[in-house]
Order: structure tokens, then C-alpha cells, then sequence
């Protein structure tokens, strides 16, 4: 089974209030099914969505990352690059899961910031 903390959470935080899906949605202008779809781990969440969510509900972003009501500092060790990581399967385990216009689309983010970075790293060797 996954852990989906986050969806998780805010179930929990908008129960408690005893908030529906439909009226979190509404007062955080977000549609019912992508809350429910959060809420099930269904569906990934942004920084803008998960900001919108937590205005509603009147709490800190942090709360959405607690387990049982503990924060959970994760201190994950430094890999050498060239090696295969556990991180590495999780992200490719990710991307399965998207369609693949969104992939394509990430896909073409990273080039353009690949790009940039060169360019400024040509043009700091050049001063």
C-alpha cells in the first residue's frame, strides 16, 4: 500500500472541520474531484495547489508532511553521482505514472534550464 501522507492529511485537517470535498474545493477554487483525487493519492499536487489548500484550511503547509501528527525530518545521504539511487527508481516510478504529454513536458522545462545554465556558465568563463 502507499503512503500518501499528504492526501492523508488533508482528509484528516478537512474532516475535522468537517469541511465536504465539494466545499474545500470551492473555498480553495479547486475542483472536487482533484481534492478527492489528492486525498486518495490518485493524482500529484503542486506548490500552488497545496498553497491554496492550506488558506483554506487555515494551517501551515508543514502540516501536510506530518505523519501521525510527528514531523518527520528526513536526512537522506549524499550519493555519488554515477551511482544508481533508491531516488532514482522513485522518480522513474513517477514518471510512469504520468501521461505523456506531461512528461514530454517536464521533459522540455529541464532542457530549456540545462540550456540556460550553460549559457551562463559560458558566459561567467568568459569575464
Amino acid at each position: 500500500m502507499k503512503n500518501n501522507v499528504v492526501g492523508d492529511n488533508i482528509r484528516r485537517i478537512r474532516e475535522s472541520l468537517k469541511f465536504t470535498q465539494e466545499e474545500l474545493a470551492l473555498r480553495c477554487d479547486l475542483t472536487q474531484g482533484y481534492i478527492n483525487f489528492l486525498e486518495n493519492g490518485k493524482r500529484g499536487y503542486t506548490k500552488k495547489s497545496l498553497a491554496k489548500i492550506t488558506k483554506a484550511l487555515d494551517i501551515h503547509i508543514s502540516q501536510l508532511f506530518e505523519e501521525k501528527g510527528v514531523r518527520n525530518y528526513v536526512a537522506e545521504p549524499l550519493t555519488t553521482y554515477g551511482k544508481r539511487s533508491h531516488i532514482y527508481d522513485e522518480i522513474i516510478a513517477m514518471l510512469d505514472k504520468l501521461p505523456n504529454n506531461v512528461v514530454e513536458h517536464y521533459r522540455a522545462l529541464l532542457m530549456a534550464e540545462i540550456g540556460i545554465r550553460a549559457k551562463e556558465k559560458g558566459l561567467k568563463k568568459k569575464d
